[in-house]
């Protein structure tokens, strides 16, 4: 069987290794000529962690980030709304989230897929299924294939190509991300820090010795842009209030490469899959990032899909199956990111918020947890 996978994001890499891992021959087709350090950090989380651990890369990610202890959603001077113990944002493994830099995740994916699977500069134009085969088409060069997997993330043309009625779903907030060239105090060395004001958030958390991640999050109008020259100047401004760390992360940040972008999820799709073409990651089930779980989804699909494939000769069969294993674990991350994010940034959702996290206790938080960070081990 000829695999062909359209996207080099996290999402198509980490498909790409699984199903080398399980002997299928595969290809990736990547718009981008060559795999630029983009985005800030991520956040994985041990749902994720298993997968790469599947793989054999779950400790050089760990060595390459940072193992957080701790994971808290605090008031704007940092002062923890309520205390997260450690064995509640962990798995019953032991698995902590690791914080790393996207592009050092995305390199140790790229650098552990055997040499001319991953193809770049090809963007993808269309294709077209007939009863045996796919036909692809990337503006110059066609390809067959027997299957092709769409991991071209949340703008997918994958999707557009065989699903007429998919649309996004803007939230009303924009995020802007960066990397700060900062130390953070000893307390925070090993945090994963979530900072609410009103109806404005603020994260971060160290990825490096010297490196901070951060994101801040507020209400704005869609299609928003910046003045690089006067970006840090205005961050700094919403967060005033803020604790002086929170000035000091933004003061620190090279204002060129703060990323900015609307945050936005996908409205639920009635199917991820059409005959021989199937969608993982943002491309089937884009979310907001609210549960740091974007990534680690994408990454469970890809996971999840190779051993369905392993197991079963019919492609269609196959993709079935792979869908009813991770619509409800998917259907519940997008529903309750989406909740987070619009309670968050209410004045009366944030206290009600507030309320829950300070009565929930820590067995019933461990026990949410446990089944957000759990995967199939068997097929």
């Amino acid at each position: 069987m000829k695999i062909t996978i359209i996207g080099g994001g996290i999402a198509g890499l980490t498909t790409a290794l699984s199903l080398n891992k399980l002997g299928f021959d595969c290809e990736v087709f990547e718009r981008a000529k060559q795999l630029n350090e983009v985005g800030a950090g991520i956040w994985m989380q041990p749902n994720a962690l298993k997968v790469l651990d599947w793989l054999g890369l779950g400790e050089l990610v760990r060595e390459s980030g940072t193992l957080l202890d701790q994971v808290d959603i605090t008031n704007s001077q940092l002062i923890p709304i309520k205390k997260t113990k450690q064995e509640v944002v962990q798995d019953e493994k032991g698995n902590k989230i690791v914080a790393i830099h996207r592009a050092t995740l995305q390199k140790i994916l790229y650098e552990a897929i055997p040499k001319g699977i991953v193809n770049l500069g090809y963007e993808f134009k269309s294709l077209e299924q007939n009863e045996n085969q796919v036909k692809i088409s990337f503006g110059g060069r066609e390809i067959m294939s027997d299957l092709v997997i769409g991991a071209d993330g949340i703008n997918s043309k994958v999707r557009d190509n065989i699903f007429s009625n998919s649309s996004k779903r803007f939230s009303g907030q924009t995020c802007w991300r960066g990397i700060s060239d900062i130390r953070l105090p000893d307390e925070f060395q090993n945090a994963g820090i979530e900072s609410w004001g009103k109806k404005i958030r603020f994260g971060f958390s160290q990825v490096t010795e010297n490196q901070v991640y951060w994101f801040a999050v507020k209400n704005a109008s869609q299609n928003g842009t910046d003045n690089i020259l006067t970006i840090k100047a205005e961050l700094k401004n919403y967060f005033s209030d803020f604790n002086s760390l929170v000035l000091n992360i933004i003061e620190h940040t090279n204002g060129e490469k703060i990323i900015r972008n609307d945050i936005s999820d996908l409205k639920r799709l009635d199917k991820w899959h059409k005959d021989k073409v199937v969608l993982v990651g943002d491309a089937a089930h884009a979310t907001t990032p609210n549960m740091g779980q974007g990534a680690g989804q994408g990454m469970e699909d890809a996971y999840y899909l190779a051993n369905i494939l392993a197991k079963h000769n019919q492609i269609e069969q196959a993709l079935s199956l792979f869908e009813s294993n991770r619509r409800e674990k998917v259907d519940y991350v997008v529903n309750n990111s989406w909740i987070f994010g619009q309670m968050a940034h209410n004045g009366f959702g944030q206290i009600v918020m507030k309320i829950i996290m300070k009565l929930t206790p820590d067995k019933v938080m461990k026990q949410q947890m446990n089944k957000l960070y759990s995967i199939q081990e068997k097929f």
